[in-house]
């Protein structure tokens, strides 16, 4: 039988339509793949905040529909829960590895990350059980394909969390550092299966044929796993976790539902008949919402969001959880690199280090590899402080030991911190770095002296964002830095959107430039942040 399947053009949608129209090959058919393009494949928005389930499914149904192809291939966790009358579920092949699996630098595995380590994913499934285990690592949302995802792992991040299916299909098991087991790193409902759909009005020669490739198991499998998101009325954007196993006719299932903070997460467990797999995973999210998963997560679609229809533009930078605060706030997010670190020469630094000093101070971890190659093994007299806890991890890690940690990680909680003079202050640093800390230190007595030891450089921004800037459709724009804002309007220009800047120096630097500073938001961020862009927008 000649079959036309549609799928997405991705490298791995096309990996995967690859391998069932081999299947279906193999039972004698001819089988010619229908490329198609969805909204999911071209918007810079995080998938969070693109509406959940389906939005890589539409216009592959719609080429169905519209008689362009026989059958689709969906990565069956892209599937919407609700049932849909226009098609019906023609085969499951069988399940590839469904296990997330961590890839990061040096061979490294979870418990091996430093403490502060940027690990990248755009599930917030991922995020929030990555911090219920390690809630000292600081998720990144990303997006991009699997590509663009692992190149980052070494160079801004230190991992990034995919799925191993995804990634045995493609040919890169090898980029795995540690496969997490399902067991206690629980997947996505349906994550490593495939979807064969075909028009509900299919001909029986047509359902035949895909029936052929149909794996019962990893069927009942991934219906039990989904019947748990459609009860408790939650898309692939929401920290629901579920993990079916098909043996000797039944089906075991557990699910979780974790806060999005990594704080809590509430486990069920149940049993039953593998032919009534639906109705196993529907009892599974029934005893999840009686021990109060409804109030541990927001999984209702209905409840308001109050940044709804607004589109935030956020440095890729950003503190830990400013894009998923705003995610689940309703807005749109655009994630944009604005700038990188560029290493100076360390001569300054080498002839500073040779005079006596009370105090080396650290307001940010990237100075603290130039310290040490400016020490070359000498040893270091002078006491250490560090702005934050991740500056104070890597002196930790570089076997330095601060004497002082100021939090939260800004300059004027290190200026309280510090005792009063007199004496004498190193800062290495940032060649444009923040006048506020040293201003306070020379105010509380103490000599200080700022060596630059890199320098932060503008990137250019994409032209889709330019674009949008220009346009007048972004809302707000998160101002983390200074630098951050030369970028931006050195990109894009003037006037701008309204900018919520984060701290008094950030604010101060963006409105010199003549950006409009409606709103400052405080670290830490938490939900003052959703507050402090409504400010703003009022």
């Amino acid at each position: 039988m000649k079959l036309r399947l549609a799928t997405r053009g991705s490298k791995l949608a096309w990996a995967q339509s690859g391998m069932v129209a081999d299947l279906l090959r193999m039972h004698g058919h001819e089988v010619e793949l229908v490329r198609v393009t969805t909204h999911g494949d071209v918007t810079t928005a995080p998938l969070a905040s693109l509406g959940g389930s389906g939005v890589f499914v539409g216009a592959v149904r719609a080429a169905v529909l519209a008689g362009e192809a026989d059958l689709a291939v969906h990565s069956f966790k892209d599937l919407p829960t609700e049932p849909n009358a226009d098609f019906m579920l023609a085969a499951v092949p069988e399940r590839e590895d469904l296990a997330d699996a961590l890839c990061a630098r040096d061979g490294l595995s979870l418990a091996g990350l430093p403490a502060g380590a940027r690990v990248g994913t755009g599930s917030p499934r991922r995020a929030a059980q990555l911090l219920l285990r390690r809630p000292d690592l600081e998720p990144v949302a990303i997006r991009g394909n699997v590509e663009t995802r692992l190149s980052r792992v070494g160079a801004d991040l230190d991992a990034v969390l995919l799925a191993a299916a995804g990634l045995r299909r493609l040919g890169l098991a090898a980029a795995i550092t540690e496969r997490l087991d399902p067991s206690w790193f629980l997947p996505a409902p349906a994550q490593g299966a495939l979807a064969l759909e075909c028009r509900a009005d299919a001909s029986p020669e047509l359902r035949a044929a895909l029936a052929e490739v149909d794996d019962p198991a990893s069927r009942a499998a991934a219906l039990a796993e989904r019947a748990v998101l459609l009860r408790l009325q939650a898309g692939c954007a929401a920290p629901v976790a579920a993990h079916a196993v098909v043996a000797d006719g039944r089906v075991d299932v557990v699910a979780t539902v974790t806060a999005v903070d990594g704080t809590a997460q509430l486990t069920e467990h149940a049993s039953g008949a593998a032919n009534a797999a639906e109705q196993v995973g529907r009892q599974v999210a029934e005893q999840l919402l009686a021990a109060g998963a409804a109030d541990l997560v927001d999984l209702s679609a209905d409840k308001p969001k109050p940044l709804a229809g607004r589109t935030i533009l956020v440095p890729e930078r950003a503190p830990s959880g400013t894009a998923a605060t705003l995610t689940a706030a309703g807005a749109d997010v655009i994630l944009a690199a604005f700038t990188e670190q560029q290493p100076l020469p360390l001569d300054e630094l080498r002839a500073a280090l040779a005079e006596d000093w009370d105090w080396l101070v650290f307001s940010s971890a990237k100075a603290v590899p130039a310290l040490v190659e400016a020490l070359a093994g000498r040893p270091l007299t002078a006491q250490l402080a560090a702005v934050g806890p991740a500056t104070a991890e890597a002196l930790s890690e570089a076997g330095l030991t601060p004497a002082l940690v100021a939090q939260p990680a800004n300059g004027a909680a290190l200026v309280t911190a510090f005792p009063a003079g007199p004496g004498r202050i190193l800062i290495p640093g940032a060649a444009d770095h923040s006048l506020e800390p040293s201003a306070g230190l020379v105010a509380k007595g103490w000599d200080v002296h700022n060596v630059a030891v890199y320098r932060t450089i503008s990137l250019p921004l994409p032209e889709s964002v330019v674009s949008r800037w220009q346009a007048g459709t972004i809302d707000a724009f998160i101002v983390t830095a200074g630098s951050v804002a030369r970028a931006a309007v050195q990109s894009a220009g003037l006037p701008g959107p309204r900018v919520v800047a984060l701290g008094p120096s950030a604010a101060r630097v963006a409105t010199d430039l003549g950006l409009t500073v409606a709103a400052t938001a405080t670290r830490p961020l938490a939900a003052a942040l959703a507050d402090a862009v409504l400010a703003a927008l009022s």
